[in-house]
């Protein structure tokens, strides 16, 4: 049973200027439609494209009911499906993780259960089909194993090329517990690892999020500790498949009176470093952790967000720029207390909005949570989703604010991993652009958020008045280092990974090996002078590692041969 839900935007406005008064930001709060009005125990979203049509959906995870699932039309009205996996059969679910995980080219899901429920239960694995429906199946361990999940968090932390995930298993919410790695096998199964300070230290997980922050090239690991007058957990990926504890600097050493409750990573000085903002509950100050560039960070002292709501706490936050001045923005979503917006005003500082719908909503006695900055409707401005309860239990509709746009321009990338894992995660994408005369580089790196936020894998950079990004560059996992010049303003770009392509000689005989996209095709071809070039061989990519052989028996004579793929 399917049913079609049409938003329709009303007069609720929110208005936000800008610093310098060159374009103003306006948002629509959405009032009908399924996805602001059904009631549930919502806890995390997921945006993805998981038909692959261009057009974000959103599934939401229920904790203790069953998911749902919206379908984005593409016409600004969504279509909630309502049979099928994943949204049958209900449970204690917690935030979902979702990323390509057997790099077929279309985004799976892992949706984790039982985080301080009264018995354990399994994590689900879901694949999807093609066609934007989904199968439950078995990934061997990650879906064996029987635990107290909560949110789950998908990244590449050895770059070979597939997609491995680190689970919280808390059973108590004072004592906490241990967490979960599991490596892809590339085979669509998983295995859990041991030996690791990641599954041996406890701590009360409560979010965890998955970021490169000193750039050399690997996933590091973040764990918001949510234990009385504890520290938060930074795992250093040594590059090896094994993480190193960090003890030494202000993430990890900093003690929570009350307790942490989440954080986000972003770049907010375009400086090239991912900064780390963590929520608290009462009483406390949230944290602002400026990244030196050198692996360690700054705790910052003053800036309106450290604040939270008089009488609350914050729950958890996420970065974007919504009006597209080439700055990231913060959105906080709190607990007793109205969410807080904060616009960052291009120097180090932020600006806090003090009216408006996104700001006005959250209250007394309600618990909001997994705030997302997603473009659903592709016009290159960031809209907000908010889920929201209460503390009775008494559930509440979500909230969806659809941002009006200025004049700014803008630049969306979606990433596409062929010797990377397929969704892109864990690649820096960076752009140069010269924004109020002013040159500079902006950084997004491509994953999905942590704990109760979540980010669609999509780079969103504002570019001010630019008409174009000088260069697109983009790092990928697996080390290749792509640059794309001149790109035109106002556009979704697609950028394909290109190609390992890696020769011998045997017997006199050239061989090569292609590693790319599963699912892919590419033409060999052959040139002597660089400038004719003929054809040798044309495949597709078939199987999970994502390479083939190939052998040149009609090799030309000359010395100097060269050969290239070329995707096709």
């Amino acid at each position: 049973m399917k049913s079609k839900i049409q938003i329709i935007l009303v007069s609720a406005i929110f208005f936000a200027a800008l610093a310098d008064g060159h374009a103003q930001t306006t948002f629509t709060k959405i009032t009908e439609g399924d996805i602001v009005n059904d009631l549930g125990a919502f806890v995390r979203g997921a945006w993805g494209d998981f038909n692959n049509d261009g057009f974000l959906d959103l599934f939401i995870s229920d904790y203790g009911g069953t998911n749902v699932f919206y379908r984005n039309n593409g016409d600004g009205t969504f279509t909630k499906i309502t049979q099928g996996d994943p949204v049958q059969g209900a449970d204690t679910h917690t935030g979902p993780s979702w990323g390509d995980y057997d790099n077929d080219g279309n985004l799976d899901l892992l949706v984790p259960a039982g985080l301080v429920a009264p018995t354990p239960t399994r994590t689900l694995l879901y694949h999807n089909n093609g066609d934007g429906t989904f199968a439950a199946v078995s990934g061997g361990s990650i879906t064996n194993q029987v635990g107290y999940f909560g949110p789950a968090a998908c990244a590449d932390y050895d770059n070979d090329g597939f997609l491995d995930l680190f689970i919280e298993n808390t059973p108590d919410a004072v004592f906490g517990g241990k967490g979960l790695l599991f490596h892809n096998n590339g085979d669509g199964t998983f295995i859990k690892t041991e030996s690791n300070p990641v599954t041996s230290d406890i701590s009360v997980h409560w979010a965890s999020l998955w970021a490169d922050y000193d750039n050399d090239g690997f996933m590091d690991l973040f764990v918001v500790n949510a234990s009385a007058n504890g520290v938060n957990l930074l795992y250093h990926n040594n590059r090896n498949g094994t993480f190193t504890r960090v003890f030494t600097n202000a993430v990890a050493t900093d003690r929570w009176p009350a307790v942490a409750t989440g954080g986000a990573w972003g770049d907010y000085d375009n400086d090239g470093f991912l900064d780390l903002f963590v929520t608290t509950g009462f009483p406390g100050q949230n944290r602002l952790y400026h990244n030196n560039g050198d692996g360690t960070f700054t705790r910052i002292s003053s800036d309106p967000m450290l604040s939270p709501p008089a009488d609350g706490e914050s729950v958890t936050c996420v970065w974007g720029d919504y009006d597209n001045d080439g700055y990231l923005d913060l959105f906080v979503s709190n607990h007793d207390g109205s969410n807080g917006l904060f616009h960052n005003n291009g120097d180090g500082t932020f600006t806090q909005i003090l009216s408006g719908s996104p700001v006005d909503d959250g209250g007394p006695g309600i618990f909001c949570r997994g705030p997302s900055w997603v473009d659903y409707d592709n016009d290159g401005f960031l809209d907000l989703l908010v889920l929201e309860g209460t503390d009775d239990g008494t559930p509440l509709p979500n909230l969806l604010y659809h941002n009006n746009g200025n004049t700014n321009a803008w630049l969306e990338v979606k990433c596409v991993g062929t010797v990377s894992n397929r969704s892109g995660i864990g690649a820096k994408v960076r752009v140069r652009a010269t924004i109020a005369g002013k040159t500079f580089w902006q950084l997004r790196e491509i994953n999905e958020g942590g704990g109760y936020n979540n980010a669609p894998l999509v780079a969103h950079f504002g570019l001010g008045d630019a008409t174009k990004v000088e260069v697109l560059r983009i790092e990928w996992p697996s080390g290749i280092v792509q640059e794309i010049p001149g790109v035109p303003a106002k556009q979704i770009l697609t950028a394909s990974e290109p190609p390992r392509f890696l020769a011998s000689m045997a017997n006199s005989i050239p061989q090569f090996t292609l590693k790319g996209g599963r699912g892919s095709r590419y033409q060999i071809e052959v040139s002597t002078n660089l400038t004719a070039w003929s054809p040798v061989v044309k495949l597709t990519i078939t199987n999970l590692s994502g390479t083939a052989q190939i052998i040149d028996t009609n090799a030309p004579i000359p010395d100097r041969t060269f050969y290239r793929a070329v995707s096709q």
